[in-house]
């Protein structure tokens, strides 16, 4: 993926991250780029009260049904928060072959929490864009009010 392609998904995954802020959903951003093809989606988990609604369970979700396929094999996952250990074993399960993110999730995140040893199945990538971090800080501030 070139610098200018993974730039373009960002800047979607920032406008739709933004919706979801808007919405009063935690605004997490998913795109899966599979061939010529991407989805794009959002947590859903406030929304739907459903713990299992996050972004790239939403986003796999789509591809497969897309793709009448139980596996992405060759396909690229860009997140703009570190998956969990259950987004983690999907993306496993799915076959992506690379994934980048955003922010690190310290208190949840499959690999700077849990240490999850994916190296010889997943090229992993962190990424910086403090876009997300703002929107992110901006929700959790929201949220603490309450």
């Amino acid at each position: 993926m070139t610098k200018e392609e993974l730039k373009k998904i960002l800047d979607k995954m920032y406008t739709i991250s933004s919706y979801a802020s808007s919405i009063k959903e935690i605004p997490v951003s998913c795109c899966l780029v599979n061939g010529k093809e991407s989805f794009f989606s959002i947590n859903h988990v406030e929304r739907e009260s459903n713990p299992f609604s996050h972004a790239e369970i939403n986003c796999l979700n789509k591809a497969l049904s897309a793709n009448k396929s139980k596996y992405l094999k060759d396909s690229i996952m860009v997140v703009s928060l570190e998956p969990c250990l259950m987004c983690m074993g999907a993306i496993l399960k799915a076959g992506v072959k690379e994934l980048y993110y955003v922010q690190d999730d310290p208190d949840k995140g499959a690999l700077s929490h849990y240490h999850v040893f994916v190296d010889d199945v997943l090229k992993v990538n962190r990424i910086q864009d403090e876009r997300f971090n703002s929107l992110m800080n901006q929700c959790f501030k929201e949220i603490r009010k309450k």
